[in-house]
């Protein structure tokens, strides 16, 4: 079957209730089929039909087609109610009259499309806006004309349609696209924009430009009473975006204070690495969680390098199963804490050592530099060996292999302590204490402000 890129267009309702599509392709067919999201996405759908007049079939896959003609469509309507009504993340929620959806319920899917890259026209009422993880081509009125990136159907990304103003947030190297929705009055919208404005420095602190160039970021506020930021996630579908999950009402130290936003803007820098490359991933978010917040004035280098020790002490010595088969596994046995923490102290481990072997030309910095000019976005899965090969290539090294292939098979937590030894970081009964040591140059560097571009 030959490839046929799909153009949507959307028509928001005047409520926001729903929103009627009709999906075109250029191309003739024999057949084809409409996929949706899975068989509980199709009762969000109503009223399929072909504007040729001949008839669609009901399947348990979709929506099937005979004798699609060239330039036909099929249009349909989707219940954006029903869909924030099932509270359901990987569904859809509303906030006030702000609904969210997973778009894969709202762009039925052309077995026909193959590689090719989708278009959508977003049609609004007064009022009205849109958020999506989509690259905007083109903007016309109360009409947004954009490109879908072409991901895996399972991966996961929101739309938001509602009454918010989506702020243009530009930094080198891209943009983002922020979205505070319902919940959050001027004043607090106002504190969670500055917030945001201080947390992207410690991204820029890594190689002084954004990761991607364009990133939906889509801030949830909500009710905690006892925390600032309450959960964040960057999610891959479609294109980019970050999701923080916030109380407005607490003070403005709390959020400056936290660590989820540079734990899921570090996210930027890799591309997706599955299950048995989490280990990596978020190994990567967690170490620059501390260092990017102590290099942008965040914290201090001392508190940066107590936050590390403190999560890396938190840990058994041994474990029945090798690292990156715990990493596979997560989600059974629920090994988070020595998942993150393993893999910050991988990471902390090769930047050292990158350091020390090139007498401080080389750095993981710039090794994800590099990597985000040959291989960003990326819209595949990674392998977590074919990663870590790409960032030796890119710096001319073994050390990035070397020390996976060391930590993949470890039962036992890293040995940081060697590491802080070598340092000259020392606990020196309830603070650290820095001494010389051959590394101390290399332990300054580490957390120092970027002064130069890589």
């Amino acid at each position: 079957m030959a490839q046929d890129a799909p153009n949507y267009s959307l028509q928001l309702a005047e409520d926001g209730s729903s929103t009627d599509v009709r999906l075109c392709m250029s191309q003739p067919h024999d057949a084809i089929v409409f996929a949706a999201d899975s068989r509980d996405a199709m009762k969000f759908v109503a009223n399929v039909a072909r504007t040729s007049g001949q008839s669609v079939e009901k399947s348990a896959d979709g929506w099937s087609a005979k004798n699609w003609r060239a330039n036909e469509c099929l249009t349909y309507r989707v219940d954006l109610d029903a869909i924030g009504a099932s509270h359901d993340t990987d569904v859809g929620f509303q906030l006030g009259d702000d609904r969210v959806a997973a778009p894969q319920l709202l762009m039925l899917r052309p077995d026909a499309q193959g590689d090719a890259l989708a278009e959508a026209t977003v049609s609004l009422p007064d009022g009205w806006n849109v958020s999506a993880p989509w690259e905007q081509l083109s903007r016309d009125g109360k009409s947004i004309h954009f490109r879908i990136a072409n991901t895996p159907a399972n991966w996961s990304s929101n739309v938001a349609f509602g009454h918010f103003k989506e702020e243009r947030m530009p930094l080198p190297g891209g943009v983002l696209r922020v979205s505070v929705l319902h919940g959050a009055d001027d004043e607090q919208r106002k504190k969670l924009h500055d917030w945001l404005s201080r947390v992207t420095k410690a991204i820029l602190s890594a190689y002084g430009r954004l990761p991607l160039p364009d990133v939906q970021v889509l801030v949830l506020p909500m009710t905690s009473h006892h925390r600032a930021v309450m959960f964040g996630q960057s999610i891959r579908g479609e294109g980019n975006a970050l999701e923080l999950l916030v109380d407005p009402s607490r003070p403005l130290s709390e959020f400056d204070d936290d660590w989820v936003a540079v734990h899921e803007l570090s996210h930027l820098m890799h591309p997706y690495l599955g299950d048995r490359g989490s280990w990596l991933s978020e190994g990567l978010a967690t170490y620059y969680q501390n260092v990017l917040r102590a290099r942008a004035g965040l914290l201090t280098p001392v508190q940066a390098w107590d936050r590390l020790k403190e999560g890396f002490e938190d840990q058994r010595d041994s474990y029945s199963t090798p690292l990156q088969e715990s990493a596979q596994d997560m989600h059974a046995t629920h090994d988070f804490r020595r998942i993150y923490w393993s893999g910050a102290a991988f990471w902390m481990t090769v930047d050292t050592d990158l350091r020390r072997d090139s007498g401080g030309k080389l750095t993981l910095d710039l090794a994800l530099s590099r990597f985000r000019d040959c291989c960003l976005p990326a819209y595949k899965r990674w392998q977590p060996d074919d990663f870590v090969a790409k960032l030796d290539a890119l710096l001319g090294t073994h050390t990035v292999t070397s020390r996976y292939r060391e930590f993949a098979d470890m039962r036992h937590f890293p040995d940081w302590k060697k590491v802080y030894s070598a340092l000259g970081i020392r606990d020196a009964g309830g603070h650290l204490h820095f001494d010389d040591a051959p590394d101390a140059a290399l332990r300054d560097a580490i957390m120092a402000p970027r002064t130069a571009s890589k």
